[in-house]
C-alpha cells in the first residue's frame, strides 16, 4: 500500500466518524470534539501513531481534524454562553415571580383587613340605625 492510499482510507474513516457510522466499537457515539488524528487512525485500520504532523503528506487531514474539532468548540462555547444566557433569564423570571407573589399576598391581606373593617362598620352602622 503507498502512502496516498493510507492518507485516502484515514480520509474515509474521518468521513464515517463525522457521519456518525464507524466500524470501530469503540468509535460509536463519539463527538466531532473528541476526534483525535490517533482516532482516525485506528478506525482506517492502522495504529494510533500512524497520522503524524510531521508527514508532509499527513498535514492535511490532521490540519482538517483541527479545524473541525476548533470549529466544533467554538460551536459547544456558543451553545454554552447561549445556556448560560437562558439559565440567567430563568433566574431573573423567578425572582421576578417570587416578588409578584408577596406583591399579591400583601394585597389579599390588606384586602380582606378592609373587608373586615367594612364589614365592622356596616354592622356599627345597622345598629345604630335600629336605634333611632
Amino acid at each position: 500500500m503507498n502512502k496516498s492510499n493510507g492518507v485516502d482510507l484515514c480520509e474515509v474513516a474521518l468521513q464515517r466518524l463525522l457521519d456518525g457510522k464507524p466500524e470501530m466499537a469503540r468509535n460509536v457515539g463519539v463527538e466531532i470534539s473528541e476526534i483525535t488524528p490517533a482516532m482516525v487512525s485506528i478506525e482506517a485500520g492502522f495504529d494510533k501513531g500512524y497520522l503524524k504532523r510531521s508527514r508532509p503528506l499527513h498535514k492535511p487531514l490532521i490540519a482538517r481534524i483541527d479545524s473541525l474539532k476548533k470549529a466544533e468548540a467554538q460551536t459547544d462555547n456558543s451553545e454554552k454562553k447561549r445556556l448560560r444566557k437562558a439559565l440567567k433569564e430563568c433566574e431573573q423570571y423567578k425572582k421576578e415571580a417570587e416578588e409578584a407573589k408577596a406583591t399579591m399576598s400583601k394585597v389579599l391581606t390588606q384586602n380582606l383587613i378592609l373587608l373586615q373593617k367594612v364589614r365592622e362598620l356596616e354592622s356599627e352602622l345597622l345598629i345604630n340605625k335600629q336605634k333611632v
